[in-house]
């Protein structure tokens, strides 16, 4: 994948995920996801590296207890 996002590639991720996006920003949002996603992708293969692999993260997320005990 190259780093620039066209229109078109982002009017096909904007109609896949239902989401409303006028002609007018298309051109901002492919700017914003030439930028993110390289980025992102980056510290994807960074984080998967074996020496991240007991990292873990500092906020954990619980469900709440659904059996009536707390």
């Amino acid at each position: 994948m190259t780093d620039a996002i066209s229109h078109d590639q982002v009017r096909a991720l904007a109609d896949a995920a239902d989401l409303p996006l006028g002609d007018d920003r298309l051109a901002p949002m492919a700017e914003l996801l030439s930028a993110w996603l390289p980025a992102a992708n980056e510290l994807s293969r960074k984080m998967s590296q074996p020496e991240h692999d007991r990292l873990m993260p500092i906020t954990v997320f619980t469900q709440p207890h659904t059996d009536g005990q707390e």
